[in-house]
């Protein structure tokens, strides 16, 4: 491919990138827009051996994947909070209580997961992709990847029945 179509392929695919990276980062706008720069960076020094014949999609997100991959494994862990600050802030201190439990008591569940159930969960209830399109990133039939979501999204309900069981509170699965 030529490298003038990449300004129509940056502009299809680069929301679907930042969002990817967005909520692996933990939702800092700063570095989810530094990765996307590199990962779009990396597609523009490799556009032209992208075969025409594969899905775009898969394409960026495999790159985006394996920079996520490389980012984290050079990064050391550290909790800004910055970061987190956003869970706090609310009109409602109780409401932000109960919301700010719910949302660490998912991402405990969610961090419980292996990377591929994580991933799976995230490709189809974050994101929106549909299960073709994961099944190209991931590199299955879309069949098999819609089985492997649903079974990650049965274990990720394991998980949390045993945290967040309690009077009045039910855990449904997400419509598929």
């Amino acid at each position: 491919m030529r490298k003038k179509d990449f300004a129509s392929f940056y502009d299809q695919h680069m929301d679907r990138v930042y969002r990817f990276i967005f909520f692996r980062v933990n939702q800092n706008v700063d570095v989810a827009e530094d990765l996307t720069s590199e990962v779009f960076m990396k597609a523009l020094k490799n556009f032209h051996s992208y075969d025409p014949k594969k899905s775009q999609t898969a394409w960026i997100m495999t790159i985006a994947r394996n920079h996520l991959i490389n980012y984290y494994r050079d990064k050391k862990e550290t909790i800004d909070v910055d970061e987190i600050a956003f869970k706090l802030e609310g009109n409602d201190g109780r409401e932000d209580l109960v919301r700010t439990d719910d949302i660490m008591v998912l991402e405990e569940a969610m961090a419980e997961l292996d990377t591929k159930d994580r991933e799976l969960i995230e490709m189809k209830y974050i994101q929106g992709y549909r299960y073709k399109e994961i099944g190209e990133i991931v590199g299955k039939t879309s069949g098999a990847a819609r089985v492997e979501a649903h079974r990650a999204v049965k274990k990720l309900k394991s998980k949390l029945e045993t945290v967040y069981e309690g009077p009045g509170r039910t855990i449904q699965e997400p419509a598929v």
